[in-house]
């Protein structure tokens, strides 16, 4: 009889020992696929290489037909002295905050590198996953190290994301950590994947895109890639709060939150069968590891508590015609103490 019970319990045990390997044979073997699935995704992003410099004696100033006579010469233009750029202790309770730079380029005409038609800074809270967007104008008027100064965007042109870091540094005093590269093609195609996205419109919008032929009605529309993009495009529409191209960053950054409000709401199947195109259409300096722990956070991401700002912030520059260009002279110390509460969640509008 005891023999019997010995037979049953090392039955038993040999039953446990095989259902536990088991386990962890097929947990090793969707590790492996999921590692597999990971790295074949990841390889379908670009990745952003450093340029060559433009040479200074050719850079380029791009002027306006309707711009007058200069109202201000270059010499004329103070700027404060350079400030080192802040940068978080990181710990064990804090790991800072990180700051991306989303450059949109516009290559419809020569299929080079162009000026960076748009400028948004994401900075993200580590600690809170507070989200808070910053976009800066194109028109700036900005030191450029190497070069004359001139609008904000000419950057990219001349020494690609590398140089534009070294801009917003040295005339704001932030640190970009990463950048992420997209051209308005692919900001058009990764919206038609996500099958559109929900853009709320004025009237005064809306009056102003059925005359452009589309049928669009005040209040939310849900809009496909081509309708996005010229939204987000249009300078000469007010939005709610802002006027002409001010209004148009707005938009900017109404459509990058219906893009992360439209691609959290998919499901996890969709979003996995949708990675690989949308990553595609975008090149960045992240790393791998980097680029995943951006999209667990944007899963987890509260959107509508985001913040949405830009800089130049009113009062704070005036409109000038320098060297033919219609530009916005910055008054960079007020600037750079509002740029600093933006990062921090603590800017009041």
């Amino acid at each position: 009889m005891a023999d019997g019970n010995n037979k049953k319990k090392h039955r038993g045990r040999r039953l446990i020992l095989v259902g536990t390997l088991s386990v962890v044979v097929i947990m090793v073997i969707l590790a492996c696929v999921a590692a597999f699935a990971v790295n074949r995704v990841m390889s379908s992003i670009g990745t952003i290489e450093e340029v060559e410099l433009l040479d200074p004696e050719s850079e380029e100033f791009e002027t306006d037909e309707d711009a007058g006579e200069d109202s201000m010469d270059p010499d004329e233009v103070e700027w404060p002295e350079d400030i080192e750029p802040e940068t978080e202790e990181v710990t064990e309770e804090s790991t800072g905050v990180t700051n991306i730079l989303l450059i949109g380029q516009d290559t419809r005409t020569t299929g080079a590198r162009e000026r960076s038609d748009s400028m948004i800074l994401i900075s993200i809270n580590d600690d809170t996953d507070e989200v808070n967007m910053i976009s800066i104008m194109r028109d700036l008027y900005v030191q450029i190290p190497g070069y004359s100064d001139n609008r904000i965007n000419a950057a990219y042109q001349f020494g690609g994301a590398a140089l534009l870091d070294q801009v917003i540094e040295k005339n704001f005093g932030v640190t970009i950590d990463y950048n992420v590269e997209i051209d308005f093609s692919g900001f058009q195609s990764i919206i038609d994947l996500l099958g559109g996205v929900d853009i709320t419109l004025t009237s005064t919008e809306a009056s102003y895109f059925r005359a452009q032929g589309y049928s669009v009605s005040e209040g939310t529309n849900h809009v496909y890639g081509e309708f996005a993009l010229v939204y987000a495009r249009t300078r000469y529409v007010s939005t709610a709060t802002e006027a002409n191209d001010f209004g148009r960053t707005q938009r900017q950054r109404a459509v990058i939150t219906s893009i992360f409000n439209a691609y959290k709401d998919v499901g996890i199947a969709t979003q996995i069968a949708l990675l690989d195109d949308i990553l595609e259409l975008v090149s960045t300096d992240m790393t791998n590891t980097k680029i995943l722990s951006m999209l667990y956070l944007a899963q987890s991401m509260d959107l509508d508590e985001l913040g949405s700002y830009r800089i130049p912030v009113d009062g704070s520059y005036t409109n000038q015609t320098i060297r033919g260009m219609s530009v916005l002279v910055p008054d960079l110390t007020v600037n750079r103490a509002a740029i600093k509460e933006m990062i921090a969640g603590t800017y009041e509008q």
